[in-house]
């Protein structure tokens, strides 16, 4: 039987808005979490507007969570007869020590265990890992010939992590999800929470609500339309994949909702590689602006790249619908993120 009260941790954020999005379009009560209460405020008003404000006020309620790493910190959240979580919040900003990337990531992790240990009426736990999860470079590569699946997992270590900025991302997303699953073998089973993770790679797509500024794009969107500043020589993304928002939105849902779906970890992504040399290539033919403002770079010329298994979660998490293309995300993304500027610098002037 499908739940009908599902939290979403990090609902304020890019892919986090979008699940709740999701879900009060098909009718399910959502309880979100959040830091920010302008975030919250703004997210809700846009979907009242989007859905309906009786709607969307007697399916959608927030609970303010705080410091990520505090003890307890989702006790709250998890009260009320919430019967899945699809976990989304995980701090993100670079300009953090590796140790203020990778302790709060874990210990959120750990605490919103102890509070599903604690939760009874808590059957599934969807969490929402990274390709950074899966990747092993320095052992066997992202090069061509070279596949990655849900059974591959970064070795990477904590003492890695801790030791070196550009490995402290990698290390907070391997760490929590390895979290996940320790608990799962050793207490989730038994007491009848089933888990599910997903591992995605770099997410393309457009805000779930409005926001009033570029600055506050997510990570990867920011990375994208940073080569619309003119930004020379294009810059190589340690990514070679991606995935529509929407995409996975979609399967983070459908993971929640499917009984049948436990005891799963998914590599997804379209099967079409990322390179900024492609972005570039489509930004510039797609848009006279970006003829003016994206560097040429070297047009076509493509790095040959690893492959990332993603038929698996299609079939089972997508309905067996195929991958939204790369041109038609970008042409939403990008116009998206357009209209921003447009409005940013109409305030400014």
């Amino acid at each position: 039987m499908s739940p009908t009260y599902i939290l979403v941790t990090g609902a304020t954020g890019f892919i986090g808005s979008h699940v709740v999005s999701h879900l009060l379009s098909q009718g399910i009560r959502v309880r979100a979490t959040y830091r920010s209460q302008r975030k919250a405020d703004a997210m809700l008003a846009h979907f009242r507007t989007l859905y309906g404000g009786d709607k969307a006020d007697s399916l959608l309620d927030f609970v303010h969570t705080g410091d990520l790493a505090t003890p307890g910190c989702f006790d709250d959240s998890l009260k009320g007869g919430i019967e899945v979580v699809i976990h989304c919040a995980s701090p993100l900003n670079f300009a953090l020590s590796p140790a203020e990337f990778i302790d709060p990531a874990i210990a959120g992790t750990k605490s919103l265990l102890s509070s599903i240990s604690s939760t009874p009426t808590t059957k599934k736990l969807v969490f929402l890992s990274s390709f950074a999860a899966v990747v092993d470079e320095a052992n066997k590569g992202i090069g061509p010939g070279v596949t990655y699946t849900g059974e591959d997992w970064n070795p990477i270590t904590y003492e890695e992590g801790i030791n070196n900025l550009r490995l402290s991302y990698l290390a907070s997303k391997a760490l929590s999800e390895k979290e996940i699953w320790k608990w799962h073998d050793s207490v989730g089973e038994k007491s009848g929470c089933g888990v599910v993770s997903l591992c995605p790679p770099l997410v393309f797509g457009p805000m779930a609500y409005p926001v009033d500024k570029i600055s506050e794009l997510n990570s990867s969107n920011a990375e994208l339309w940073m080569l619309t500043t003119g930004f020379s020589p294009l810059p190589l993304s340690p990514v070679p994949h991606w995935i529509s928002v929407h995409n996975l939105a979609t399967a983070l849902v459908n993971a929640a909702l499917n009984d049948a779906i436990v005891k799963k970890r998914y590599t997804i992504g379209s099967p079409d590689p990322f390179s900024t040399q492609l972005a570039a290539d489509t930004f510039r033919s797609l848009f006279e602006w970006g003829r003016e403002r994206v560097t040429e770079g070297e047009p076509g010329k493509y790095p040959d790249a690893c492959k990332l298994e993603g038929e698996i979660a299609r079939k089972e998490l997508l309905d067996g619908k195929e991958y939204i293309g790369w041109k038609e995300t970008m042409a939403e993304t990008l116009s998206h993120f357009k209209e921003i500027e447009d409005r940013e610098n109409a305030k400014q002037a």
